[in-house]
């Protein structure tokens, strides 16, 4: 007993400012520990207001800075990309929409990209990630190849290949699609372009990795996706944009046309690979 009545002896020193408390005889220190335990609730009281208040000012600075904290709090997160990987999947490449990078030239030869695999697919413009073992591709033994594009919070599109045999363009085949998330983009539907070459013309039009269903000039023009790497001079509507690349994808469970520009511009571009 007297051990407690020493130790708030002690604490009352520091938190009350009391210094005689400690020469007190113990048949007075129960009336100082209820004033001490007084004193106490006191200042916790005065401490939880304070933190209230510190907590109202960091607030108040986050909205005078542009509400950036918060807006990344309570928005949607960005989607993670050890979370897309699951069931064997490993992203290789991604390319990033508006950065002035061609992805075409990203993916084939690696021209301008990082190697340094992104965390998440918060929006950016940063360099095309590519994973150097896509110049080793047919050493890997890939079984299959999801090609998708994103906004920073969800999947928009994808198709999925088997892509064994394949080299590093010619997985991208019609007559290798396995499902997509398109119900009129299968393999034994017809198509005027499906490749990763697209429709190139030196010097002039540039649509890479493009599934596209036909041509009836400009506003006739419908498909699936499109990597819109340029604005060609004399070109179509739906090849203008404010920057390059674009990831063009239609908004519907099926094709449309592009002219209609009711298309979907995603963030991001990426290539999956499984080998199991």
């Amino acid at each position: 007993m007297y051990k407690l009545e020493i130790f708030w002896c002690y604490i009352s020193m520091i938190l009350a400012g009391v210094k005689h408390v400690c020469s007190e005889e113990p048949y007075v220190s129960r009336y100082m520990e209820e004033k001490l335990l007084e004193k106490m609730t006191e200042i916790d009281i005065k401490m939880q207001i304070a933190l209230g208040k510190l907590d109202k000012m960091e607030e108040t600075k986050n909205r005078q800075r542009g509400g950036v904290s918060s807006l990344l709090t309570s928005g949607p997160r960005a989607l993670l990309v050890k979370n897309l990987e699951d069931d064997g999947w490993e992203m290789i490449f991604r390319a990033t929409s508006g950065n002035g990078q061609n992805a075409y030239e990203a993916w084939t030869t690696g021209v301008g990209t990082c190697v340094d695999k992104p965390i998440s697919m918060a929006r950016s413009y940063a360099s095309h990630y590519r994973n150097g073992i896509i110049s080793n591709w047919a050493n890997i033994g890939i079984k299959y190849v999801k090609y998708a594009y994103y906004d920073s919070t969800q999947e928009v599109a994808y198709v999925i290949f088997n892509a064994s045999g394949s080299d590093m363009n010619s997985w991208f085949d019609k007559t290798r699609v396995i499902s997509s998330s398109y119900s009129d983009l299968t393999a034994v539907n017809n198509f005027n372009h499906f490749s990763i070459l697209g429709d190139f013309r030196s010097g002039a039009l540039e649509r890479r990795f493009l599934i596209n269903r036909s041509y009836g000039g400009c506003d006739g023009d419908y498909g699936h996706l499109v990597v819109s790497e340029n604005e060609p001079p004399n070109t179509c509507n739906w090849d203008k944009h404010p920057t390059y690349p674009q990831f063009l994808y239609s908004k519907i469970n099926s094709v449309d046309y592009w002219g209609r520009r009711m298309f979907g511009r995603a963030d991001y571009m990426a290539i999956f690979i499984k080998t199991n």
